[in-house]
């Protein structure tokens, strides 16, 4: 008995560290995104005017490709709901984004530039353009949490009225 416990203990501790050896979890040193991945992003958002007198509040998914390890692609599609008294009003927001993250191992902050609409109920349909900061937290190699906020200006009114995008959310590289 004490010869078959030895003899599945050895074989145990040599599976593990085979497994170490090859990669497998826990996972790398060097967590985030590498060339031509592609990053999904889930998050709760909200968005108000530069002075947040007004502000409503939804959902925003994004798509993004990254072409190096830093330079990252994306299109973000939120969805928003504004209560206006007796009624809630629906608002959309499409934006496309270029943005370079550094690699500080888990964290990785990011800034980006904007370009895109938002339309829907109560609102003036306007192209907006602004920058974007935000920061990654890496929880394994390839799942994060994280946050960002904007300031965008529309097009044809430029630098007056923007509005004020934030969100919290989690991510994953495939």
């Amino acid at each position: 008995m004490k010869t078959t416990c030895g003899v599945i203990s050895l074989t145990l501790i040599g599976a593990i560290g085979t497994a170490q050896a090859d990669g497998m979890p826990p996972y790398a040193l060097d967590p985030g995104p590498h060339a031509g991945n592609y990053e999904m992003t889930l998050t709760g958002t909200g968005q108000s005017t530069n002075d947040f007198d007004r502000s409503n509040f939804g959902l925003t998914g994004s798509l993004g490709y990254y072409y190096t390890k830093n330079w990252v692609f994306s299109v973000k599609q939120g969805i928003q709901a504004n209560d206006s008294g007796d009624h809630t009003l629906i608002n959309s927001r499409t934006i496309f984004q270029g943005a370079y993250q550094w690699d500080f191992a888990k964290w990785q902050p990011y800034v980006g530039m904007n370009i895109g609409a938002i339309y829907g109920a109560g609102l003036d349909d306007e192209a907006l353009l602004g920058p974007e900061l935000g920061l990654k937290y890496y929880v394994n190699e390839s799942t994060f949490v994280f946050g960002s906020i904007a300031y965008e200006v529309p097009l044809d009114d430029c630098c007056n009225d923007g509005v004020v995008p934030y969100s919290v959310g989690i991510g994953f590289n495939f």
